[in-house]
């Protein structure tokens, strides 16, 4: 029966030798090469992807924007149309007609004069409203 002398597991001076050979750590055979640089494509094909269906969908938000833009403008310029057809005075003397009112005449108006403070202490002449 033979006899190992060396330990099965290794000393702590021979791990701390091994952890600072970095370029240990860092060789890669030729599997491991392909297994990254698989790995590599796939993480760049997947941020295509995402970025693609994120141009998409931002595209497609973009177009129902601009509808709304031009459905906004449209019904903008039909309510100016209906502004500037109520502020017509054909219109105003036409709604005014159907109402039963006529233009007010020159004896109908009443004038009230308000004066500063000193004028309203002395008493004043009342001017009847509606003689």
């Amino acid at each position: 029966m033979a006899i190992t002398l060396k330990p099965l597991y290794p000393t702590i001076r021979e791990a701390k030798q091994r952890r600072l050979e970095l370029a240990r750590y860092l060789q890669l055979d030729g599997g491991r090469r392909l297994i990254a640089a698989a790995f590599l494509l796939a993480l760049m094909s997947a941020i295509s992807l995402g970025q693609t269906g994120r141009l998409a969908t931002q595209g497609y938000a973009i177009a129902r924007l601009q509808h709304q833009q031009t459905e906004l403008l449209r019904e903008r310029s039909n309510l100016q149309l209906r502004l500037a057809r109520a502020q017509s005075l054909q219109d105003i003397e036409r709604r005014a007609s159907r109402l039963q009112l006529r233009p007010m005449q020159y004896e109908q108006a009443r004038y009230i004069i308000i004066g500063t403070d000193e004028d309203t202490a002395a008493p004043q002449q009342t001017i009847p409203l509606n003689p």
